[in-house]
C-alpha cells in the first residue's frame, strides 16, 4: 500500500491538474530567441537551477483552458498572500539541497559515504516536508487554488504515514551515533632506532585530538590534557568554496593520498562495521522517494518567480493583468495598454526608483472578425518591432499560465507562434538571404493552422521593392485563406494600401488591415510617438522625415547647392 501511495504522490504536479489528457501537451514556440523569452525566464527564475525549466514553460504554448485556469489560480494565491509566497520561497533552498544530496549519492563509491548520503537525503526530506506542511496548514483556509490545496493534501498524506513519524524520531538518534565518532587512535611500533615499523588501529573515539599547548609538553602531558598531541596537529586543507583553486586541489591531493594508504583502508573497513547497523535501520525506508519534492522545485520557483515579476512591474507603475481565456475557435485578442515586457525589464534597470509609465508607451491590440492580419508600417525606430514582440510575449506569458503585460486582455490561445525575422547573409548560405527567407516561410506554411500566430518582421526585404511587394502580397493572401492571425511589419507602404484588394482577391475569414506607427509634428520636425493605430499608411510623409533626419531632403540638398554656387 505504501509503495502504491508513493507512486501516486510522485506523479503530483503543481502545473498540471490530475486527469488532464495528453492532448493538452504544449506546443513549442518557434524561434523564441527573437521574442527574447530567455530574458523573461531570467527575470522569473529565483535561482540559476530554475532557469532551464522555466524557459521551457515560457517557450511552450498551452491551449488547454482547464490547465491554464489551474495555473492562474495558483498565481493569484501567491499575489494575494505575500507571506505564503515568501514561505514558499524559503523552502526552495531546502529542496535544492535535497537535489544536491541525491546527486551526491549517485557519486558515492563506498558503503560509509553512501549510507551517510542516504541519511542526509532522508533528513532533508523530513525537513522539507515538515516545512511545507507547516506553511500549507497555516494558510489552508485562505488558499483557493486547487494546486495548493491538492499539494496540502499530498503533504499531509506523507506526514501522516507511520514510516514518516518513525523516520523523524529515529534519524536524530542514528545521526547522534555517527557524530559521536570524531577520531581514531592509532598504535605505532618502533624499531630500536625509533623508526616506525608497524601500525594498527586501536580505537574509535568520541573526542578529538588537539595539538600541544607548549613545546615543553614534548616529553609528557598532564592528566587533564588527555587528547593533546605532542606534535603539531596536521590537517587536510579546509574545503572553502570561495578560496582559489589551488587550495581545493591541495585538499583533494591530500585526501587522495590518505585514501590510498593501507591503514586508512583498514579504517574504512572498521567504519563499515560501525555503519552497517545504521544501514540496516535505513533499509526500512528504502521506499521513501524524494522525487516529489525534487520535481516541485521548478514548479514552485515558476509561481514564486512569476508573482515577484508581476509585483515588480506593478511597483514601477506598469500593469500586469490576468488574461481572460476565450475559446480557441474565436481566434480573438482584445487587449488594452499592452507593452513589451522585455523593454520594460531593460528600462527598469536604468530607472529603478522611477515610474516606468513615464518611459513606456502602451498600445491596444485587437484581432477579430474586423481584422486578423495586420500590415504595420511606420518610420525607422518607431516601435514596430517592439509592438510585434509585445504581442508574441503576451501570448507566451498567458499560455504558460502567468499574468500578462497589459491593463486588460482577453485572448484565444494559439497553437503555435511562428516568427520570421530577418537574418544576416552568411558566406555559407547556399541560396542567399532571399532563398533562406523563402525556405523558412515555406516551413511555416507547412505547419501553421488557422489557430496559429505569425509574426513576420521585414520579411522579403532582401530583394527589390517590386519583387518584395508581389511576394509579400501573395503570402498575405495565403495567410487570409488559412485564417491565421498575423502581423506583417514592412516598409512597403503600397502593400498596406492594397488591403482591400487582397481581401477581395481571395476568400477567407481573416481580413487584412493597415496599422501605422504614428509620427507627429514636433519642434524639431516629425517625431515618433510609438503608438500603433489603425490607419492607412503614410509612406510619403515617412520618406520625407527619413530624408530630413539624414540631411538629404529636397530643401536641405537645395540649400547645399546654393552654398556651393556662392562659393564659386
Amino acid at each position: 500500500m505504501a509503495q502504491a501511495n508513493q507512486s501516486r504522490i510522485s506523479e503530483f504536479s503543481l502545473l498540471w491538474p490530475q486527469g488532464v489528457p495528453d492532448a493538452a501537451a504544449p506546443t513549442d514556440v518557434s524561434a523564441s530567441d527573437d521574442l527574447r523569452i530567455q530574458v523573461i525566464a531570467e527575470a522569473i527564475a529565483p535561482h540559476v537551477d530554475d532557469l532551464r525549466p522555466i524557459l521551457g514553460l515560457l517557450s511552450s504554448l498551452l491551449t488547454d483552458r482547464e490547465t491554464l485556469h489551474y495555473r492562474q489560480a495558483a498565481v493569484e494565491d501567491c499575489l494575494r498572500l505575500p507571506e505564503f509566497t515568501e514561505g514558499l520561497r524559503a523552502t526552495l533552498p531546502l529542496i535544492r539541497g535535497l537535489r544536491h544530496t541525491v546527486r551526491d549519492i549517485r557519486a558515492r563509491r563506498n558503503q560509509v559515504t553512501l549510507v551517510l548520503s542516504r541519511m542526509s537525503e532522508l533528513e532533508n526530506y523530513i525537513e522539507c516536508v515538515s516545512a511545507l506542511d507547516a506553511l500549507l496548514q497555516r494558510f489552508r483556509r485562505q488558499l483557493e487554488a486547487r494546486a495548493w490545496l491538492d499539494l496540502s493534501d499530498e503533504i499531509q498524506l506523507a506526514v501522516s504515514r507511520p514510516e514518516f513519524q518513525e523516520m523523524a524520531e529515529e534519524l536524530p538518534a542514528l545521526r547522534a551515533n555517527i557524530r559521536e565518532i570524531v577520531s581514531v587512535t592509532i598504535g605505532v611500533n618502533l624499531s630500536p632506532d625509533l623508526k616506525p615499523i608497524a601500525a594498527t588501529l586501536l580505537s574509535l573515539n568520541k573526542r578529538r585530538f588537539r595539538g600541544p599547548r607548549f613545546f615543553r609538553r614534548l616529553w609528557g602531558a598532564a592528566e587533564d590534557d588527555e587528547g593533546r598531541g605532542i606534535s603539531t596537529l596536521r590537517e587536510a586543507p579546509a574545503a572553502q568554496r570561495f578560496r582559489n583553486g589551488s587550495v581545493l586541489a591541495e585538499r583533494r591531493e591530500t585526501l587522495g593520498r590518505l585514501e590510498a594508504n593501507v591503514l586508512f583502508s583498514d579504517l574504512g573497513k572498521v567504519l563499515d562495521d560501525v555503519i552497517r547497523p545504521i544501514a540496516r535501520a535505513l533499509e526500512r525506508y528504502t521506499h521513501v522517494n524524494s522525487a516529489l519534492l525534487r520535481a516541485l522545485q521548478s514548479e514552485i520557483a515558476f509561481y514564486v518567480g512569476g508573482a515577484r515579476l508581476i509585483e515588480t512591474m506593478r511597483a514601477q507603475g506598469l500593469p500586469m493583468c490576468k488574461p481572460e481565456l476565450l475559446p480557441a475557435g474565436e481566434r480573438r485578442l482584445e487587449a488594452r495598454g499592452v507593452y513589451n515586457l522585455d523593454l520594460a525589464l531593460r528600462l527598469s534597470r536604468q530607472h529603478r526608483d522611477e515610474d516606468l509609465g513615464a518611459h513606456i508607451v502602451s498600445n491596444d491590440a485587437r484581432f477579430d472578425d474586423a481584422g486578423r492580419i495586420h500590415i504595420l508600417t511606420g518610420p525607422n525606430r518607431g516601435g514596430k518591432t517592439t509592438w510585434l514582440g509585445a504581442i508574441g510575449l503576451l501570448h507566451a506569458l498567458a499560455q504558460s499560465g502567468l499574468f500578462v503585460p497589459a491593463a486588460s486582455a482577453a485572448l484565444s490561445p494559439v497553437d503555435a507562434i511562428y516568427l520570421h525575422f530577418p537574418v544576416e547573409e552568411k558566406p555559407n548560405m547556399e541560396s542567399g538571404r532571399l532563398g533562406e527567407e523563402a525556405g523558412r516561410l515555406r516551413q511555416i506554411f507547412q505547419s501553421a493552422t488557422r489557430h496559429s500566430l505569425l509574426l513576420l518582421n521585414e520579411s522579403l526585404a532582401s530583394t527589390s521593392a517590386t519583387e518584395s511587394y508581389f511576394l509579400a502580397r501573395d503570402i498575405l493572401c495565403c495567410v487570409r485563406m488559412l485564417g491565421a492571425r498575423a502581423i506583417f511589419v514592412t516598409h512597403l507602404h503600397e502593400l498596406a494600401s492594397d488591403c482591400d484588394a487582397m481581401n477581395q482577391a481571395v476568400s477567407g475569414d481573416s481580413l487584412v488591415t493597415s496599422l501605422i506607427s504614428q509620427i507627429v509634428d514636433g519642434e524639431n520636425g516629425m517625431r515618433p510617438t510609438y503608438r500603433v493605430l489603425a490607419a492607412p499608411p503614410r509612406g510619403q510623409s515617412y520618406a520625407r522625415e527619413i530624408a530630413r533626419q539624414y540631411g538629404i531632403s529636397f530643401e536641405q540638398l537645395r540649400a547645399l547647392l546654393g552654398q556651393a554656387d556662392q562659393a564659386d
